[in-house]
Order: structure tokens, then C-alpha cells, then sequence
């Protein structure tokens, strides 16, 4: 039970993730009240990039790849919810360039998290 609690942030954030992958872009549009070109990918970077942050540190305290796990969880998610959207989310769309945001998210919190436990 004690290893399980170094989860509940990045199970929390995933699911808040999930949530958010669900939203019409059309409203997701309203919670973004200043204009940046491409700021849906900024968004989907900054997003994996915390996850694969909050990932990386309860797994560390459980695992000893730490990185790969939590790499594999952050893109499995990533890939899954633009598949999902697709399928199931109306007003949704499967974009690639979604895909590569939240992989270089991803792959940036690695990086960061590399940094930090030097």
C-alpha cells in the first residue's frame, strides 16, 4: 500500500488528462482565452510534459526503470486518446501532429526528470 501512494498524482492527472481529450475542441476553444499559433499542440506538449514529470517521480520511488515505464505509459496514453477521439468523441479528430506533440511533451519531462534526479 505505501508504493501505491507515489501513484495517486499520475493516475490523477491521467484521468484529468483522459477528460480532457474528451472535450468538444469547441469548448476546449473557450478555456483558451489568448491566441498563439498552434496553441492546441503547445497545449498537448505542456500537458505530457507534466504527466511524464508526475509519471517518472511515483515511479521512481517504485521501479527501477523508472523512465521507460513511465515513457511507455505517457505515449501509450497519448497515442490512445487521439485514437479514442476518433472513434468516440464527437467533434474530435485523430491528428498525427496531435501525436507528436505529446510525444516531444513526453520526451522533454524525461529529460527534465533526468536532469532533477542528478
Amino acid at each position: 500500500m505505501d508504493k501505491i501512494k507515489h501513484l495517486i498524482l499520475p493516475l490523477l492527472a491521467t484521468v484529468i488528462t483522459i477528460i480532457g481529450s474528451g472535450i468538444s475542441a469547441t469548448k476546449a476553444n473557450n478555456f483558451l482565452t489568448f491566441y498563439f499559433f498552434s496553441q492546441d499542440k503547445i497545449l498537448h506538449l505542456f500537458c505530457y510534459f507534466v504527466l511524464q514529470l508526475l509519471w517518472s517521480y511515483g515511479l521512481n520511488k517504485i521501479t527501477k526503470w523508472p523512465l521507460l515505464m513511465s515513457l511507455v505509459i505517457t505515449i501509450g496514453v497519448g497515442i490512445l486518446m487521439e485514437v479514442c477521439q476518433y472513434l468516440f468523441f464527437e467533434g474530435r479528430l485523430f491528428e498525427f501532429l496531435d501525436i507528436i506533440a505529446n510525444i516531444c511533451g513526453s520526451l522533454i519531462g524525461a529529460l527534465v526528470f533526468i536532469k532533477i534526479i542528478k
